[in-house]
């Protein structure tokens, strides 16, 4: 069983491990949260999942807040108890999230192996908690805190990432532009309002001084009409509202401008692309900005800090790194240094663990 649910740094990683141990001949089932819209891609995946009703802890002290949370918890670990008693999983795995938490509890209290994956380099409050309760704690990225039974595996990365290079792919913006230098900005799957803001404001005036760029903007669901009305009638910017294709579009850019959530970072780092990252400033522990400091210390990315003047900033980065081939290469070389997991390979090295764990002797 898989508890993979909340934003998709959670899910995707889990869903990658699934369809590795489903071609491994295994019976994967998936804990999400009630009403997640990851639910249909589980369904076209013929992956198996229940839904879980339940929510974080509250950062307030409300205590109508905390008394829902207490009797949503109870509900999950009783619900939780069924679900394992009904499928009987030899392991039980938490991507990271509050909906970890009930299926790595309930699991360890009824004698079943557990293991936990954290993307990202703080260690997040439900996955410290699950610490305490799981047999192999699995590091996306490098952490300051001692946790026991830990080990380096990367963060999984769909395996879209690994199709082979087709005219489709190379030519993915020529096709649309003959611009020498092509651009490519996203938020995450929510989208980034503050990103979206100062990067549009820093791409039309880029445009409109300059023939040369092409920039392909992926906005997020919740952010698409005013992103577009924004632009409005401004050339050689592309606006969509979300992409599958991820994989063809980081291929064709030359710079990435998004934030620094663990599987974003796990992409940019698989391709070797020169980025401007930007932190999402309040996500919990401050957990993106540690992210993306891991690679700025070795000379893969520009990171900027989200401030009033984050579209001044943004703009002379981009400036800096157009003008300075010399630099993009550096940086593209500079993910070498970082020697991290390939994330590819990881949903493999994952489901290697969670098999020894199983106690499974061979590989199907």
């Amino acid at each position: 069983m898989i508890a993979a649910g909340g934003t998709g740094g959670h899910f995707y990683p889990g869903f990658a491990l699934g369809k590795e141990l489903k071609e491994r001949g295994h019976d994967v089932v998936f804990i999400i949260k009630h009403g997640s819209s990851n639910a249909q891609l589980l369904e076209n995946n013929e992956l198996l999942y229940q839904e879980m009703d339940f929510v974080s802890m509250p950062r307030s002290k409300n205590p109508l807040k905390w008394i829902k949370f207490i009797w949503k918890l109870f509900l999950s670990i009783k619900e939780m108890r069924n679900l394992i008693k009904s499928y009987k999983p030899a392991v039980c795995l938490g991507m990271g999230g509050y909906i970890s938490f009930p299926l790595v509890f309930t699991a360890h209290f009824m004698g079943i192996k557990t293991a936990v994956h954290d993307s990202n380099s703080v260690i997040g409050l439900a996955n410290k908690v699950c610490s305490r309760f799981t047999d192999k704690f699995l590091l996306g990225l490098p952490v300051k805190e001692k946790i026991k039974n830990a080990e380096l595996v990367g963060t999984p990365i769909r395996e879209d990432f690994n199709k082979k290079s087709s005219p489709e792919d190379e030519n993915y913006w020529s096709i649309i532009t003959d611009f020498a230098v092509d651009i490519l900005i996203f938020g995450g799957s929510g989208g980034a309002k503050a990103l979206n803001i100062a990067a549009a404001e820093t791409v039309k005036d880029l445009v409109s001084k300059t023939q040369k760029i092409h920039f392909l903007h992926i906005t997020g669901l919740r952010d698409y009409e005013e992103i577009k009305a924004f632009y409005a009638d401004t050339p050689h910017v592309e606006i969509i509202p979300y992409a599958e294709d991820m994989h063809a579009l980081m291929k064709a850019a030359h710079i990435i401008v998004a934030r620094a959530g663990a599987s974003s970072l796990a992409e940019i780092y698989y391709m070797a692309k020169p980025a401007i990252i930007i932190p999402f400033p309040y996500a919990s522990g401050n957990h993106q900005y540690y992210n993306a400091k891991i690679f700025e210390d070795k000379g893969c990315i520009k990171l900027i800090k989200e401030s009033p003047d984050l579209g001044k900033d943004l703009d002379n980065t981009l400036r800096e790194m157009l003008g300075n081939p010399k630099l993009l290469k550096e940086m593209t070389e500079n993910f070498k240094k970082l020697e991290l997991p390939n994330p590819l390979k990881a949903a493999a090295k994952i489901a290697d663990i969670t098999e020894e764990l199983g106690g499974f002797n061979r590989h199907f």
